[in-house]
């Protein structure tokens, strides 16, 4: 097998890549965002740059996938599921998803959840 046959060649791209490890500062409620001139990526601009698109779609009923790749302990879970006064991407969905259900004013319209 030639391993420089161009038809064995796999590319990947990522669509961000996101630092969750240090640069940040905690305010008094306990929630971490960027230090001036950080490029740490606090928990709701990772909502805005990945969460609202795949609910997006997801709302108007099409199969989505977020797939977090990493380093163990580089943040993938924290920015996933957070904690404290720092929700990550699956309980800010959440509750959005209930603020969507509970903003319907169609008689027509169900919800399972």
């Amino acid at each position: 097998m030639n391993l420089q046959d161009p038809r064995l060649t796999k590319s990947f791209t990522f669509d961000h890549a996101l630092w969750s490890y240090d640069g940040f500062e905690n305010d008094a409620e306990g929630y971490s965002h960027a230090a001036p001139g950080s490029q740490y990526a606090d928990q709701k601009s990772v909502w805005k740059k990945l969460g609202e698109s795949i609910l997006d779609k997801a709302w108007k009923g099409l199969n989505c996938t977020l797939f977090a790749y990493g380093q163990t302990g580089s943040g993938k879970s924290y920015s996933i599921f957070g904690y404290g006064k720092n929700a990550g991407i699956v309980p800010m969905a959440s509750t959005e998803i209930f603020r969507r259900i509970n903003e319907n004013n169609d008689p027509e319209v169900t919800f399972q959840v």
